[in-house]
Protein backbone atom coordinates (compact mmCIF):
# COMPACT_ATOMS: atom_id res chain seq x y z
CA UNK A 1 0.00 0.00 0.00
CA UNK A 2 1.60 3.71 -1.28
CA UNK A 3 0.65 6.31 0.53
CA UNK A 4 0.09 9.74 -0.95
CA UNK A 5 2.97 12.50 0.27
CA UNK A 6 0.64 14.70 1.51
CA UNK A 7 -0.71 11.23 3.86
CA UNK A 8 2.66 10.92 4.58
CA UNK A 9 3.39 14.88 5.42
CA UNK A 10 0.35 15.08 7.71
CA UNK A 11 1.63 11.74 9.69
CA UNK A 12 5.06 12.99 10.29
CA UNK A 13 4.49 15.92 11.95
CA UNK A 14 2.06 14.52 14.82
CA UNK A 15 4.77 11.58 15.47
CA UNK A 16 7.60 13.90 15.24
CA UNK A 17 6.04 16.14 18.57
CA UNK A 18 4.68 12.57 20.21
CA UNK A 19 8.44 11.43 19.72
CA UNK A 20 10.35 15.00 21.05
CA UNK A 21 7.50 15.01 23.96
CA UNK A 22 8.67 11.52 25.06
CA UNK A 23 12.11 12.48 24.86
CA UNK A 24 11.78 15.71 27.03
CA UNK A 25 9.87 13.38 29.22
CA UNK A 26 12.48 11.12 29.76
CA UNK A 27 15.08 13.26 30.26
CA UNK A 28 13.65 16.17 32.44
CA UNK A 29 13.89 15.50 36.21
CA UNK A 30 10.94 14.89 37.89
CA UNK A 31 11.38 18.15 40.85
CA UNK A 32 11.82 20.44 37.41
CA UNK A 33 8.08 19.31 36.86
CA UNK A 34 7.00 20.04 39.84
CA UNK A 35 8.60 23.83 40.26
CA UNK A 36 7.72 24.36 36.56
CA UNK A 37 3.56 23.14 36.84
CA UNK A 38 3.08 23.52 40.62
CA UNK A 39 0.36 21.17 41.09
CA UNK A 40 -2.50 21.57 43.19
CA UNK A 41 -4.36 18.76 44.99
CA UNK A 42 -7.87 18.86 46.86
CA UNK A 43 -10.05 16.09 47.89
CA UNK A 44 -13.72 16.52 47.21
CA UNK A 45 -16.26 15.35 49.93
CA UNK A 46 -16.83 12.00 47.42
CA UNK A 47 -13.14 11.18 47.80
CA UNK A 48 -12.29 12.12 44.17
CA UNK A 49 -9.12 13.54 43.91
CA UNK A 50 -8.62 16.69 41.83
CA UNK A 51 -5.33 18.25 40.80
CA UNK A 52 -4.73 21.61 39.26
CA UNK A 53 -1.75 22.24 36.87
CA UNK A 54 -1.98 25.77 35.46
CA UNK A 55 0.10 25.87 32.70
CA UNK A 56 -0.78 29.38 30.52
CA UNK A 57 1.84 28.28 27.63
CA UNK A 58 -1.12 27.58 25.12
CA UNK A 59 -4.42 29.22 25.20
CA UNK A 60 -6.29 25.74 25.79
CA UNK A 61 -7.33 24.17 28.63
CA UNK A 62 -7.62 20.42 29.18
CA UNK A 63 -10.05 18.68 31.48
CA UNK A 64 -9.14 14.93 32.35
CA UNK A 65 -11.11 12.35 34.42
CA UNK A 66 -8.71 9.08 35.24
CA UNK A 67 -10.09 5.89 36.82
CA UNK A 68 -7.47 3.96 38.58
CA UNK A 69 -8.78 0.97 37.20
CA UNK A 70 -7.43 -0.88 33.98
CA UNK A 71 -6.93 -4.09 32.51
CA UNK A 72 -4.62 -5.33 35.12
CA UNK A 73 -8.19 -5.13 37.36
CA UNK A 74 -9.87 -7.91 35.17
CA UNK A 75 -10.63 -11.19 36.28
CA UNK A 76 -9.10 -14.44 34.57
CA UNK A 77 -10.32 -15.27 31.32
CA UNK A 78 -12.51 -11.85 30.54
CA UNK A 79 -10.15 -9.45 29.59
CA UNK A 80 -11.02 -6.32 27.08
CA UNK A 81 -13.76 -5.65 30.24
CA UNK A 82 -11.76 -2.06 31.22
CA UNK A 83 -11.56 -1.20 27.14
CA UNK A 84 -14.61 -1.90 26.57
CA UNK A 85 -16.29 0.10 29.44
CA UNK A 86 -13.97 3.29 28.29
CA UNK A 87 -16.18 2.94 24.55
CA UNK A 88 -19.44 2.55 26.51
CA UNK A 89 -19.26 6.23 27.94
CA UNK A 90 -19.37 7.50 24.54
CA UNK A 91 -22.55 5.88 24.33
CA UNK A 92 -24.76 8.75 25.35
CA UNK A 93 -26.87 8.88 28.50
CA UNK A 94 -31.00 9.73 29.20
CA UNK A 95 -30.23 13.07 28.51
CA UNK A 96 -27.34 13.23 26.20
CA UNK A 97 -27.53 11.28 22.93
CA UNK A 98 -25.00 8.83 21.47
CA UNK A 99 -22.06 11.18 19.98
CA UNK A 100 -23.83 14.60 21.21
CA UNK A 101 -21.10 15.33 23.78
CA UNK A 102 -18.38 15.35 21.18
CA UNK A 103 -20.39 16.79 18.90
CA UNK A 104 -20.72 20.00 21.82
CA UNK A 105 -16.51 19.93 22.57
CA UNK A 106 -16.01 19.86 18.70
CA UNK A 107 -18.40 22.46 17.80
CA UNK A 108 -16.27 24.83 20.55
CA UNK A 109 -13.14 24.01 18.46
CA UNK A 110 -11.81 21.28 20.51
CA UNK A 111 -11.39 16.99 20.61
CA UNK A 112 -12.01 14.47 23.05
CA UNK A 113 -11.09 11.29 23.89
CA UNK A 114 -10.33 7.98 25.80
CA UNK A 115 -7.79 5.17 26.67
CA UNK A 116 -7.23 2.45 29.14
CA UNK A 117 -4.05 1.46 30.46
CA UNK A 118 -2.61 -1.85 32.63
CA UNK A 119 -3.97 0.09 35.85
CA UNK A 120 -5.91 3.39 34.99
CA UNK A 121 -8.62 4.12 32.52
CA UNK A 122 -8.48 8.27 31.46
CA UNK A 123 -11.15 10.31 29.43
CA UNK A 124 -10.37 13.96 27.98
CA UNK A 125 -11.21 17.02 26.37
CA UNK A 126 -9.54 19.47 24.75
CA UNK A 127 -10.94 23.13 23.98
CA UNK A 128 -9.56 26.89 23.61
CA UNK A 129 -9.36 28.53 26.93
CA UNK A 130 -12.32 31.27 25.95
CA UNK A 131 -15.20 29.07 25.00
Amino acid sequence: MRFSGTFRSKMRTPILAIALAAITVFFAPASSYAAVFNPQTATLDNGMQVVLVENHRAPVVTHMVWYKVGSADEPQGVSGIAHFLEHLMFKGTDDIAPGDFSKIVARNGGNDNAFTSWDYTGYFQNIARDR
